[in-house]
């Protein structure tokens, strides 16, 4: 029974690697794996920037005054990490408004660190 569960998976993670290399150009790729996020200007804000992380949660929004927030959005049922900052990027390039409508607004990023991180 773990056995099957390990290879299913692993089976996701290749997926969601293949994804990944469709998806994102060759510098987001190296943007994410370099900075531990992918930055997404905003379509509807000017000098809105969205910083997803590797692990996809949450989401740091950068705005142009200066102030910072995070969006926390799940999907229904898990999807490996990589495949989650594909589904991040994605909705936020075609649906912005859709996407802050039902992401929630959370108060800081979670973990020791982490937000720091992502403000660089």
């Amino acid at each position: 029974m773990f056995l099957g569960w390990l290879r299913r998976r692993r089976n996701a993670n290749r997926q969601a690697a293949a994804l990944v290399r469709q998806v994102l150009s060759q510098d987001e790729q190296a943007q994410l794996r370099r900075d531990g996020f992918l930055e997404v200007p905003s379509q509807e804000v000017s000098g809105r920037t969205y910083r997803i992380p590797r692990r996809g949660s949450p989401v740091a929004v950068l705005e142009p005054d200066g102030n910072v927030r995070y969006l926390c959005l799940q999907p229904e049922t898990p999807v490996a990490p990589a495949e989650l900052v594909v589904v991040h990027k994605l909705l936020l390039e075609g649906a912005e408004g859709d996407y802050w409508h039902r992401a929630n607004l959370v108060g800081r990023a979670m973990g020791r660190g982490f937000g720091r991180r992502l403000l660089g």
